[in-house]
């Protein structure tokens, strides 16, 4: 196989017409028992706690919302605020377990021509750590962690990766299983297919879903608009 065509297999960048199919980690390829409330009521006592006035609104704060918060109002205690996420990936990696059916949809979508993305708020520790633990890697062809990106989901800043490696792609989808992956898919512009997310929590955050799926051998079918 010449270089031209393992690129092509790869979902190289040369690719026209490619459909891009972004996955979320935590929940969606693999399931741990990382509590992210857990997390955010922690980075909300820690700025509270070192003065930073939080503005008053009607939903939760999130974790990546209070890191870029942290980083644009008080960017001292960034290094300190990171490391609480970081500690609870960290046990919680150790305890992960795949999904079901995530490696044959993988697998799937690579033999229908779809290239595959993992899009993480996790570090590229975390995520190398788990994708290699369940042999995930050679069915991905990009795998994006926060290190990578400029802003945390729920900005769409990770597409931007994304579309930098296949700039001449004709769709991109992203799965997740909660509001931060459909807000951010909304607001880089692509469609959500959304895996056992809570759907009331999507209604009230104003996720638009494209399509529901229970079982990620399902995802096939759901993306059939997007070849």
């Amino acid at each position: 196989m010449t270089a031209p065509e393992r690129d092509q297999f790869r979902g190289g960048a040369s690719v026209a017409g490619l459909s891009i199919c972004v996955f979320d980690l935590d929940h969606t390829l693999v399931s741990s028992p990382l509590d992210l409330r857990a997390v955010a009521r922690e980075m909300e006592a820690f700025a509270r706690g070192r003065g930073v006035a939080l503005p008053p609104r009607a939903q939760r704060w999130s974790a990546p919302e209070l890191f870029d918060l942290l980083r644009r109002e008080a960017a001292h205690l960034a290094p300190e605020a990171i490391a609480i996420p970081v500690a609870h990936e960290r046990r919680a990696m150790e305890h992960a377990t795949l999904e079901p059916f995530a490696a044959e949809a993988l697998s799937a979508l690579k033999q229908l021509g779809f290239a595959t993305a993992v899009w993480t708020n996790n570090d590229r520790v975390v995520a190398d750590f788990v994708l290699s633990r369940f042999d995930l890697s050679p069915h991905l062809d990009l795998v994006v962690t926060r290190d990578d990106v400029l802003r945390l989901k729920p900005d769409p800043d990770g597409l931007r990766v994304v579309r930098a490696r296949w700039p001449t792609a004709s769709s991109i989808v992203v799965v997740g299983d909660s509001w931060v992956d459909g807000l951010a898919a909304q607001a880089g512009g692509v469609p959500f297919i959304a895996y056992r997310g809570d759907a009331a929590e999507l209604e009230t955050r104003g996720v638009t879903v494209a399509a529901r799926i229970s079982s990620l051998l399902d995802l096939p079918a759901a993306l059939g608009d997007y070849q």
